[in-house]
């Protein structure tokens, strides 16, 4: 279980970083201040994306995500926290991290709540 969780929060890590990083590339500078994580259209992107980037593995598919709050929000920063369930019936509480880091990268991170 810990593997399989493993798995999941690198390639969810993957899926955001690709996601954000495509928008940070073509705004190097971005304004995440109006960002609901919980929108519809965004958890759909997250999803979509996610089970993409899953498609060449065994791992389980993610079915929803649900109950996500932004956290902060603002040039260069997003940080949103939320429940993932995923298709072997298993449901991980994460916390999503972009900001930039000293060269003007963006850096995502992904973590799970401890008490998952």
């Amino acid at each position: 279980m810990i593997k399989l969780r493993a798995v999941k929060i690198a390639i969810a890590a993957s899926l955001l970083a690709s996601l954000f990083t495509h928008i940070a590339s073509a705004d190097p500078d971005h304004d995440f201040s109006n960002v609901d994580c919980n929108d519809e259209k965004i958890r759909g992107l997250l999803l979509e994306t996610y089970n993409e980037i899953k498609s060449n593995s065994d791992s389980p598919t993610v079915i929803d995500t649900y109950d996500q709050t932004t956290v902060t929000g603002g040039k260069n920063k997003l940080i949103c926290h939320g429940i993932y369930e995923f298709s072997d019936g298993d449901k991980l509480n994460m916390t999503y991290k972009l900001y930039k880091n000293s060269i003007g990268q963006f850096i995502s991170s992904f973590d799970p709540d401890t008490d998952n």
